[in-house]
């Protein structure tokens, strides 16, 4: 039997193929799905998704730990949240600027084929996402 409490305290850690990123303890984590938002709570029932591109949240307290990460997958099991993406930034580190110049450059590429047409949308998904990330950390 367990003897865990709804207080109990989140670990999280995001890890990319270079690096671990963080890890830390957290009272609630925000994730981007590739459908959808997803809160984590302690207790949380486990779980296994497909990260999109987009703003994780970890609070902790009355911090919020903010990062763009772009896409991967999140396993929650027994209050550890595992993120495993391509790339996590810490949120005030992602440039507007920059995102717009790809966006711009990714929306003038023309192309032809299933497959073109597939890792465009992508591209356009992240740079919209890191243009999101950026105008909330600014």
């Amino acid at each position: 039997m367990s003897t865990e409490t709804s207080t109990s305290a989140l670990r999280c850690i995001i890890v990319t193929p270079e690096e671990t990123v963080l890890e830390c303890e957290a009272d609630f984590i925000a994730l981007p799905l590739f459908d959808g938002e997803l809160g984590i709570a302690p207790l949380h029932s486990p779980m296994i998704g497909r990260l999109g591109f987009g703003e994780l949240r970890i609070r902790s307290g009355s911090d919020t730990t903010r990062y763009y990460v772009g896409g991967g997958f999140v396993q929650v099991a027994d209050n550890l949240v595992s993120v495993l993406t391509n790339r996590a930034i810490k949120s005030e580190a992602v440039d507007s600027k920059t995102a717009q110049k790809l966006l711009d450059d990714v929306l003038k590429t023309k192309v032809a084929g299933d497959d073109q047409i597939e890792i465009r949308d992508r591209s356009v998904s992240q740079a919209r996402a890191q243009l999101r990330v950026a105008k909330r950390s600014s």
